[in-house]
């Protein structure tokens, strides 16, 4: 468990350090004696239901966070709540970073039923969004992971509706993920695989109606990618040795336009 906490860890300050400095079907399970811990209660997601709003929410065994926020070309304020629902000795936590800005965000609660909340918290280049399950009585957490919910500020397709990335376990070991941005929709399925490993299996479609071309990708220590350039058309692509955490990338390039992707982490659970 501590190796996979630090993995995530490094994970969690190479992406805030960006974001300060760069402005941020057969799924094969795990051998019982090489298995991952359980992804159980696990997901991550955030969608635009507005062209000035999106929500964000995120669950861990025990803890369950709401979000909503508002975007006005990349700024813009959030609220939310942040809830303890399970007896088990953990605490729910969640932090927010805020470019330029800092944590605007700090929310702790502990018992279940339990929950604490946060009102018009302020933005201006993106979020990251960080979910703990902490040890009750201690500064020490024992899962977690982020969501990061870039800046449309350059980017203002982001705001369409629909626009969004969501990841979920729907079994102890099996996963599911989602990209969505104009042009283009990736949709990936998962298992945890022997020797630590990772699969991801995965259909990248063009949803654009205009020339271009819709690609996306899966990387997590080894990269898998597929492509396809026709109205209405899909490709496949697959990798059965992922490591670590994934990161899922869905693009869509106008033939006389410049190339949009839109990233999501898939964390492994620890």
């Amino acid at each position: 468990m501590r190796m996979m906490s630090r993995r995530w860890r490094r994970t969690s300050a190479t992406l805030a350090a960006a974001l300060v400095t760069a402005l941020l079907a057969v799924l094969v399970p795990a051998s019982a004696a090489q298995a991952l811990p359980s992804g159980s209660g696990w997901s991550g997601s955030w969608d635009y239901y507005h062209p000035n709003a999106f929500q964000y929410a995120g669950t861990l065994p025990g803890v369950r966070l709401t979000g909503y926020a508002t975007d006005y070309s990349g700024s813009g304020s959030t609220l939310g709540t942040i809830e303890d629902t399970a007896a088990d000795g953990r605490c729910a936590r969640v932090l927010i970073y805020a470019y330029g800005i800092g944590y605007t965000v700090d929310r702790t609660t502990c018992g279940s039923g339990t929950s604490q909340t946060y009102v018009n918290a302020a933005y201006n280049a993106g979020l990251l969004v960080i979910v703990y399950r902490m040890i009750s009585g201690t500064s020490d957490y024992d899962k977690g992971f982020y969501l990061y919910i870039p800046s449309s500020a350059s980017d203002s397709e982001l705001r369409t509706v629909g626009t969004g990335a969501s990841w979920s376990y729907y079994t102890a070991t099996s996963f599911q993920f989602a990209v969505t941005r104009p042009g283009v929709r990736l949709v990936g399925y998962g298992s945890h695989q022997s020797f630590d490993q990772r699969s991801s299996l995965n259909t990248v479609t063009k949803t654009a109606t205009t020339l271009g071309c819709a690609s996306a990708s899966v990387t997590g220590s080894t990269v898998t990618s597929g492509s396809t350039c026709v109205n209405g058309g899909s490709a496949n692509f697959s990798r059965f040795d992922h490591r670590y955490n994934l990161q899922a990338s869905a693009c869509y390039q106008p033939t006389a336009g410049t190339q949009r992707c839109l990233p999501l982490n898939i964390p492994e659970p620890y």
